[in-house]
């Protein structure tokens, strides 16, 4: 009994303070290369230090905040679509003006419970 108490209680703690497990956080790591937003950044392993994301204390990301990048070519668009935006259950934040970026807002962002701002 005393163990499924210490085990509840050290859920709670992680639901409460927003800390993520290494899975999740491996999660938005993959998502954030993938996007190819941020090739910039080769050698950081950490993506807490890149440009434009905010990580809270766990090192789960709380605000991706990118401004405007180089000009994409025609062949080389950038597309909304591209940062799997349900990587980020911790995110509060999210701008991405003036990136040129293509497509439409996901429906997925709705899923994003704590996002409290948007720019697009």
């Amino acid at each position: 009994m005393a163990n499924y108490v210490f085990s509840f209680l050290i859920m709670a703690f992680y639901m409460m303070f927003g800390l993520s497990s290494s899975s999740s956080i491996n999660q938005e790591h993959q998502s954030l290369l993938h996007s190819g937003w941020w090739n910039d950044h080769p050698n950081i392993s950490n993506h807490c230090y890149w440009d434009g994301i905010s990580c809270n204390e766990a090192r789960s990301v709380t605000e991706i905040v990118r401004g405007p990048l180089r000009i994409p070519s025609s062949k080389e668009l950038l597309w909304i679509q591209d940062l799997n935006i349900t990587a980020f259950p911790n995110l509060l934040i999210l701008y991405l003006s003036g990136m040129g970026l293509r497509g439409t807002i996901p429906t997925k962002i709705t899923r994003l419970t704590n996002l409290t701002s948007l720019l697009v």
